[in-house]
């Protein structure tokens, strides 16, 4: 029984070093942070035959809490062995000595090409790299999600059902002339380093651009979605009755993410989480309004804001306490 069960796990083992060449994942942040790096990995994996695997270990190692979260989506899930990751970080460990680097290496299954998002916007070079490759970084271009658009907007569905609680707002959404406003505060606010990256998009922001979706949209009914809807109900000056959504509390990133791409139109904040939502909202006519300057000193990274959706000043600041 147990030479059967070792014939069976090499064999096992075998299959899948036989497999195609692979392009590699290394999932980390949070929810919107995962699609970016799916969406990338997608995309070259379809354009060039290879298997796409996923590594959701370095998420754990993050602060804030983060979890993998793709598990909710209707994905290919397939993971590295644990065995080619050990061997893989072992050999790109800064902690180990040479000579045992090169001996993980010699060990390793397969070589792997790491290659690291420079951040400076869409890279046509992972569609031409040789061999089995490694993606690391951000990779937050919307070129990339155009490239597997038709892939991803069925596998960035949720497989499970809509909670109950949240079947009334999710009518009133798919009823009205709905609008998605999301306010990204959270360690924005709270974490002095994430603040100094990031900034906070201050009230300003949110109002000018729902004035402009009131002069282009009859009848809009906001749906604000935020983890401090107490400060958005204080600072947001909105038309008509705006809904704060607070039916999703305790639940899961995702099903505010749900609620939030079945909107018609979208004022999103310099958050991928609701960057993800307005790129899977399905109306035609939709409208996107997104901050100008996502970074508290510059502005979005290049291809990030797709170009038929609307760019405008935003005056983030790192002054957590400015409305």
């Amino acid at each position: 029984m147990l030479m059967k069960s070792i014939a069976s796990s090499v064999s096992r083992w075998s299959r899948y070093l036989n497999q195609t060449h692979s392009v590699l994942v290394r999932l980390d942040g949070g929810l919107g942070n995962q699609l970016f790096q799916y969406a990338a990995g997608r995309a070259v994996a379809l354009k060039t035959g290879r298997t796409l695997l996923l590594d959701p270990s370095p998420i754990p190692r993050r602060p804030h809490g983060r979890s993998y979260e793709l598990h909710a989506f209707a994905i290919e899930e397939r993971f590295i062995h644990p065995l080619e990751l050990a061997a893989f970080r072992a050999a790109e460990s800064p902690r180990l000595p040479a000579f045992a680097r090169r001996a993980a290496r010699w060990l390793s299954p397969r070589k792997w090409t790491l290659l690291r998002d420079p951040g400076d916007g869409f890279d046509p070079a992972l569609f031409t790299a040789p061999g089995n490759l490694v993606l690391e970084g951000q990779w937050q271009s919307s070129e990339y999600a155009r490239e597997a658009a038709p892939q991803l907007r069925r596998e960035f569905t949720v497989k499970s059902p809509l909670p109950r609680q949240l079947e009334p707002v999710a009518a009133a959404i798919r009823d009205s002339q709905s609008i998605a406003l999301h306010v990204r505060r959270g360690d924005y606010v709270t974490d002095p380093t994430v603040n100094t990256v990031h900034g906070v998009q201050p009230a300003d922001y949110y109002n000018a651009a729902a004035r402009i979706i009131a002069e282009r949209v009859a009848s809009p009914v906001f749906f604000v979605f935020s983890e401090d809807l107490d400060w958005a109900e204080a600072n947001l000056v909105l038309p008509g009755k705006p809904w704060f959504v607070r039916e999703s509390a305790g639940l899961p990133p995702h099903e505010d993410h749900r609620l939030m791409a079945g909107c018609r139109h979208f004022i999103i904040s310099n958050s991928t989480y609701s960057w993800w939502a307005a790129w899977l909202g399905a109306d035609p006519e939709k409208i996107v309004i997104a901050p100008r300057q996502w970074f508290a000193n510059g502005p979005a990274p290049p291809g990030l804001i797709p170009g038929e959706w609307v760019a405008i000043e935003s005056g983030a600041t790192t002054d957590s306490r400015s409305p």
